[in-house]
């Protein structure tokens, strides 16, 4: 009984204590935009498809090969595959032309010795005489070979026609 009117008593003051405890609680932080940097394997194979794409573009088939896996591979939606022998004879013809072209979107799922790469490309460029230019979403699939990286498989699918290359917003002028 004397327990129960200490605890009616104290009922008030438990109260108090956790309606302070509860103000004390330090408030959430603001919620700040983060600049999202690139892993060191986005960064690694971001650069080695531009050093490929660049070789495409300016028809260095030696830099183009040394990229390349013996076994590599390519393949397109409604194609057959091509080895990578024909595909690169049709990237270095002289009826292929790269003029242009940007990577965006990369992703790297690294599995040690090899690593899937993911991401859109644009780029401009004529093949026969016809528009090739375009968006692109490429899956690749690279090996390691030694102390460096080799290009084992690729599937590329056309995502847009539109545009060729992205639309740059124009400069402020100030007068608007």
């Amino acid at each position: 009984m004397i327990l129960l009117r200490a605890m009616r008593r104290s009922w008030p003051l438990v109260l108090t204590i956790l309606t302070i405890a509860a103000a004390q609680e330090p408030a959430p932080p603001k919620l700040t935009p983060t600049i999202i940097t690139a892993t060191k394997q986005v960064a690694l194979f971001t650069a080695l498809e531009i050093q490929q794409l660049q070789a495409v573009r300016r028809k260095d088939k030696a830099a183009l090969e040394a990229m390349l896996a013996d076994d590599f591979e390519i393949a397109m939606p409604k194609a057959d595959p091509l080895t990578g022998e024909d595909w690169v004879d049709s990237v270095m013809a002289r009826d292929f032309t790269l003029k242009s072209f940007a990577v965006r979107q990369m992703s790297v799922a690294d599995m040690g010795e090899s690593a899937v790469v993911k991401y859109e490309r644009i780029q401009q460029a004529v093949f026969k005489g016809k528009n090739a230019s375009g968006e692109f979403f490429v899956v690749d699939l690279w090996k390691k070979s030694g102390d460096s990286w080799k290009l084992a498989n690729r599937y590329v699918a056309k995502v847009s026609a539109l545009p060729a290359t992205p639309k740059i917003a124009p400069k402020p002028t100030g007068k608007e």
